[in-house]
């Protein structure tokens, strides 16, 4: 299990165990209806100011991980590209350094071998 994982269960256990132990502490204090609505009012309050600052944390780190990923991404295929395109030069500039004779030397040889290996069988 990751690091991230692990780290995300460990707030989601504490968020929920904040939630139930802050609302078993608000229905079993002696106070009035009228206080305790108050004060599960402003638990709420809290907690949803929380989940809003948690959102935003969330997605500004979601689109900054999306922005090094897109980067990334973008200098690889770069990078795949000039080096395609150094290879294509390379072989091309090997086929145009060999001279029409050079070629014609190679399939001479190249018969003469077939034909050594034919009379030897």
């Amino acid at each position: 299990m990751s690091n991230g994982k692990k780290g995300k269960d460990l707030l989601i256990g504490a968020v929920v165990g904040g939630l139930v132990g802050a609302a078993a502490a608000l229905l079993f204090a002696p106070k009035s209806g009228r206080e305790l609505r108050s004060d599960i009012a402003e638990g709420a309050t809290v907690v949803s100011d929380k989940t809003v600052q948690l959102a935003t944390t969330v997605s500004q780190k979601t689109q900054a991980a999306a922005k090094t990923v897109s980067t990334t991404t973008t200098d690889l295929v770069g990078k795949a590209k000039d080096t395609a395109a150094s290879v294509v030069e390379t072989v091309r500039s090997w086929k145009e350094s060999q001279s029409e004779d050079d070629i014609q030397d190679e399939i001479a040889a190249s018969e003469a071998a077939e034909d050594l290996v034919i009379v030897g069988r």
